[in-house]
């Protein structure tokens, strides 16, 4: 082989290298950022949207690294579910998602239409709220959560993951959650589910269908 060759393939080489860890850089889960781990289907996790939703505003805003999602989830998790005698079986409680966010934020406010809940979802929340003896007194009156969440909150919002609400038997309803934010002028949204973020509005086309949204949430400054 000559010289000249030698130095060809060499180059070849080095430019197949440089492709293949260009690929495997941008294919790989990111240690601290997103994509995040997600629910699976174990006795733990399943029901521990609630959990994951708080992690993800813990990493968003650094105060964990992101490849500690599902540790952190995990530790939490045993903290914010329904007391057995709530009828809610594992899911989270959002009120207590709001106690335990408090450690790790400036200002923390439950928001949900107190005044006059028109959807089936928001009538649950009245009737949760109710049924748990929360002061209601003391949450934010709203009507519409982008409308309610400044640019430098996060709120971690509750669904309910069925295209209808059974207020007829409220604590049959399961719930979920998801955390939302402001990036610029786009509403994001990170589901537990998924791991990454999506405009919201993305998120509800795709969710309108089979899930109820219920205009309530924990919203949370840093």
């Amino acid at each position: 082989m000559t010289a000249k060759k030698g130095l060809m393939k060499m180059a070849g080489l080095m430019i197949t290298a440089f492709l293949m860890g260009a690929f495997m850089i941008t294919s790989c889960k990111s240690k601290d950022g997103q994509p995040y781990a997600v629910q699976k289907d174990n006795a733990w996790s399943r029901n521990a949207c609630g959990a994951f939703s708080l992690a993800y505003y813990l990493a968003e805003t650094g105060q964990i690294p992101g490849a500690k999602v599902e540790a952190s989830a995990k530790k939490r998790y045993s903290k914010i579910k329904f007391d057995p005698a709530a009828g809610f079986g594992d899911y989270s409680d959002p009120f207590k998602i709001a106690i335990e966010a408090a450690a790790h934020s400036s200002s923390v406010r439950f928001a949900m239409n107190v005044s006059n809940p028109q959807s089936d979802g928001e009538k649950l929340m009245s009737m949760l709220a109710k049924g748990l003896g929360a002061d209601t007194s003391q949450f934010t009156n709203i009507s519409d959560i982008p409308l309610a969440l400044g640019k430098n909150e996060y709120v971690i919002e509750i669904l309910v993951p069925r295209a209808s609400v059974d207020l007829l038997a409220p604590m049959n309803n399961p719930l979920h959650y998801v955390l939302t934010y402001w990036k610029g002028d786009t509403l994001y949204t990170l589901d537990p589910g998924r791991g990454k973020e999506e405009p919201r509005q993305n998120f509800i086309d795709g969710t309108t269908t089979r899930w109820s949204f219920c205009n309530s949430g924990i919203f949370i400054q840093k």
